[in-house]
């Protein structure tokens, strides 16, 4: 056997193949305990044919498992008869594990370097530790090293080459198969041992059209200087074992640029798998590239590619200028000197920033780059008090190299403009809330804050120190003759220069005293009416008064209206005949303090017993029935209980009561007549106060 011996940089490559293969499975896999192995499962079908991929979860388990060999079984599903575990049929003659050394030589190339890793792995040199005890721990930690290490080695060797996962008997083609159908395989070790266990594996199949393989996902390129970083993500239910980066100088032919796959480390503590990329260090600057990513499937298939064109770029800046100390030439001029001790070829020129920070928030004082053979500048900072420059040096690349900062504190004589906006409110705990505008002056520090009883009196400071926001809190005095507190606020720069006061602010303490009652003085009544005359509260600070009602023997008092404070009489036609109405008046103040209710009057609207009549009163004659029908309306009910009375006579003078009706009748009928005779009718309302309507009077001749 060909011996293959591993460079450095593939085995820190391949020793983590696990974690981005067929076997990543393994990793997520629940833990087994010592003696137990569990046999990972997967398989790719197309219209012709199945291929299954396998192997073990555990180093161990893969020695022993090498050494007794795999058995596969499959049975085909039907939705009319449930298959029994005696109707899988074995495919395997003889239990599937690695060919002997003879064997491989004669089965795999010895060019397939994939085929050289496993055979090394399986059948290579083993490092046996000296003693197997407590004193040479050393010892037995590089033992299971290395057998983890052959481990990871084969099975990435077998995620990349089919004849290679064949050889080592951990890759089975079924060709007895029909599209359209599904099977179930399983696959087991061939003879069952005492000292350790395996389960048995299990993987239904549709067998169908394989689908393309999609390339990696989300290809991007970071550009560096004379290199280039190819980033790209892989789908979640659809991971490759390693990849394949291609480049090519003119978009037509190809390199490949790695002859191994790539796989990506990711450590068991990590909480994210590592990103794919691929660093090519082999470019020219400016010059573009188009790349082609393959990624390589556990059944050893190649996707289809992801494409990009890529670029790197200079990234060296030049020499950084050196900035001398800036001098004060006028009020608001600053003159800036600078010199660069070499000036490179690919110099673009100069570029000015400045800041009121040493450390950060730099901003461009020039649209363009000042050519390289320029070495001053003025700059105009009218609205800076403390500012910073910064002179960087720019090549064509656009990097830039920036001077150490440089600090001018210019001379400023202007105090800030008078505060704008001071407003305040006072709640009934006696605090005070003031509030007002932010100047716009590029130095303002802060504010005072001033008060007073009288405004002709001096003002007093309320705060020792600056104050910086626009809000103030105040609390005052309640008990006092003095109805105002008056507010006044200055604005402070950073140089403690004070603009002049505001103009005054003047806020009422709070009223904690309600108003007086009024008083009624007279009250008329009519039939439709009750008119209400009071004396208003005589209490300055009257808002507005409010009229209640109720209806006498009723507890709750309604509000009928809202008048303003110097209404002193109302006239309520909301009302009813015969019914006996309390009236009382509450005055609000300014503050919406309110006073006790004023003595409640009454008033009783009389009632002068008419009453609404009827309308549309009409008399016809049933000659079939011998019979005067009566029909009239009325729409005007009044509110208390009422009927109809019925009148008839020979004359209109004369008449007696015929009939009284309820008051749910609109119709009466007259069968005690005589023909050749003319009636009179009348009808009129009556109601249990002693209401009556007038009357309403019809004829009709009885033929």
């Amino acid at each position: 056997m060909k011996d293959f011996k591993l460079k450095n940089s593939l085995i820190i490559l391949l020793i983590f193949s696990l974690s981005n293969s067929l076997f990543s499975q393994i990793n997520s896999a629940s833990e087994y305990a010592i003696g137990k192995a569990e046999i990972i499962l997967i398989a790719k079908p197309d219209k012709d044919s199945v291929v299954l991929r396998w192997a073990p979860s555990t180093p161990g388990g893969w020695v022993i498992a090498n050494k007794i060999g795999y058995n596969v079984e499959k049975v085909e599903l039907s939705l009319e008869k449930p298959f029994e575990p005696g109707d899988f049929e074995r495919l395997n003659t003889i239990p599937l594990k690695p060919l002997s050394i003879d064997e491989w030589k004669l089965k795999v190339s010895e060019d397939n370097v994939f085929s050289a890793i496993a055979s090394q792995a399986i059948y290579g040199k083993l490092f046996i530790p000296k003693a197997l005890d407590e004193k040479n721990l050393n010892a037995l930690k590089n033992a299971a090293d290395e057998l983890s290490n052959r481990y990871a080695f084969a099975l990435f060797a077998a995620d990349n080459d089919p004849t290679t996962a064949e050889a080592m008997g951990l890759r089975w083609v079924d060709k007895n198969v029909q599209e359209g159908k599904s099977y179930v395989y399983r696959i087991y070790i061939a003879e069952k041992m005492n000292e350790y266990s395996f389960d048995t594996a299990y993987v239904i199949v549709d067998v169908k059209s394989a689908d393309k393989i999609l390339p990696p996902a989300e290809l991007t390129f970071e550009s560096g200087d004379a290199n280039i970083k190819l980033k790209w993500k892989d789908y979640p239910h659809n991971k490759f074992s390693g990849y394949y980066v291609y480049r090519s100088d003119d978009g037509i032919n190809y390199k490949k640029l790695n002859q191994m796959p790539l796989v990506m480390a990711t450590s068991n503590e990590a909480n994210d798998e590592t990103q794919p990329s691929f660093i090519d260090t082999t470019t020219i600057n400016y010059k573009n590239y188009s790349y082609k990513i393959f990624g390589v499937t556990p059944f050893g298939e190649l996707s289809q590619p992801a494409e990009i064109i890529a670029y790197s770029k200079d990234l060296t800046a030049p020499q950084a200028p050196v900035l001398d100390k800036p001098r004060q030439i006028s009020h608001n001029e600053i003159l800036l000197n600078w010199k660069m001790i070499e000036i490179s070829d690919d110099m673009a020129g100069f570029i000015i920033t400045r800041s009121n920070n040493p450390l950060y928030n730099f901003q461009p004082l020039t649209p363009k780059p000042l050519a390289k053979n320029v070495f001053k500048y003025i700059d105009n900072v009218s609205q800076q008090e403390e500012v910073y420059y910064l002179v960087g040096a720019v090549d064509t690349a656009g990097n830039v190299a920036f001077s150490l900062p440089q600090m001018v504190i210019l001379i400023d004589t202007m105090p800030p403009s008078i505060p704008k906006g001071l407003s305040g409110t006072i709640d009934s705990n006696c605090v005070v809330t003031l509030k007002w505008n932010m100047g716009n002056e590029w130095n303002l520090f802060g504010y005072r804050i001033l008060r007073a009883n009288d405004p002709n009196h001096e003002f007093q400071q309320l705060t020792g120190e600056v104050w910086t926001d626009t809000v103030f809190i105040d609390t005052i005095n309640i008990n006092t003759l003095s109805r105002y507190v008056y507010y006044r606020i200055a604005a402070v720069n950073t140089r403690y220069q004070h603009s002049e006061l505001s103009p005054i602010l003047a806020l009422k303490r709070p009223d904690m005293i309600r108003p007086l009652a009024a008083e009624f003085s007279n009250v008329f009544v009519t039939d439709s009416s009750i008119t209400l005359e009071w004396i208003a509260s005589p209490s300055e600070d009257v808002a507005y008064q409010k009229l209640f009602r109720r209806k006498q023997g009723e507890s709750l008092w309604r509000q009928i209206d809202s008048l303003s404070r110097d209404k002193a009489s109302f006239v309520d036609y909301n009302v009813e005949k015969s019914v006996t109405y309390d009236y009382t008046i509450v005055t609000v103040d300014s503050s919406r303090l309110e006073s006790a209710m004023s003595f409640p009057v009454s008033g009783r609207p009389y009632d002068i017993g008419k009453r609404n009549p009827v309308s549309n009163l009409i008399a016809r004659y049933d000659e079939k029935n011998s019979t005067v029908i009566l029909n009239w309306e009325y729409n005007n009910s009044p509110k208390e209980k009422y009927w109809f009375v019925i009148y008839r006579g020979k004359d209109r003078n004369n008449m007696f009561e015929l009939k009284s009706v309820d008051n749910s009748v609109r119709n009466y009928s007259d069968k005690a007549i005589s023909v050749k005779t003319k009636y009179y009718y009348s009808v009129a309302v009556m109601t249990s106060f002693g209401g009556q309507s007038e009357k309403v009077f019809v004829e009709i001749d009885i033929p």
